[in-house]
């Protein structure tokens, strides 16, 4: 009866143990690029939720300011302010702001710097509360409200208010890879000038 000698014994163990050490590596790589894209796949729902959930908002309001946090008259900012508010078509005073703290006090829920949330709370004496989650930073210049045609023009010619919300954004997909996300969405009030 005639067998496998030791050499060609371990030669096909050391032929397998390499063929299962390139599969592991093979499915570590693919498990660490799904929790990558699920990751980012769950930043980026966040930030179109809050977009929309803002624009859905913002759409049936009116006189929209963004000028400062003392003011609630229509202003016009079409350079960008991270500041804004408007009246909802329920007659609550809202505002929506960029929370960027540096002292270690952000709402955001974030540990780590750089901090960033998009805050909102309604009437002036509420409580500021975030809508964005901690995993979703947002940048602290990259995020802004354009808004044009909140105050009639001198010549009387009406302009339909438009708002125009961007957001930069930086997603930690990993403990040392951030992923940028830019965002963009305008909206027009529904509440037409005569």
């Amino acid at each position: 009866m005639k067998g496998f000698t030791l050499i060609e014994m371990l030669v096909s163990v050391a032929i397998f143990s390499i063929v299962m050490v390139m599969a592991l590596g093979a499915l570590l790589a693919l498990s660490s690029a799904d929790r990558k894209a699920e990751t980012l796949k769950s930043g980026v729902d966040n930030l179109t939720f809050a977009l929309d959930s803002m624009s859905r908002a913002i759409r049936t309001g009116q006189n929209y300011d963004c000028g400062n946090q003392t003011s609630t008259a229509p202003t016009d900012c079409p350079s960008g302010s991270n500041y804004f508010t408007f009246l909802s078509s329920n007659g609550v005073q809202t505002y929506y702001q960029l929370d960027i703290a540096q002292d270690g006090t952000s709402l955001c829920g974030q540990t780590q710097l750089p901090y960033g949330c998009i805050e909102r709370k309604l009437t002036s004496g509420g409580t500021w509360i975030p809508i964005t989650s901690p995993d979703l930073i947002v940048q602290n210049s990259g995020f802004l409200f354009h808004v044009v045609g909140a105050v009639p023009s001198s010549g009387g010619n009406f302009v339909q208010p438009k708002v125009t919300i961007t957001a930069n954004t930086s997603i930690p997909v990993s403990a040392v890879q951030n992923t940028k996300v830019f965002m963009q969405t305008s909206v027009t009030e529904r509440i037409y000038d005569q």
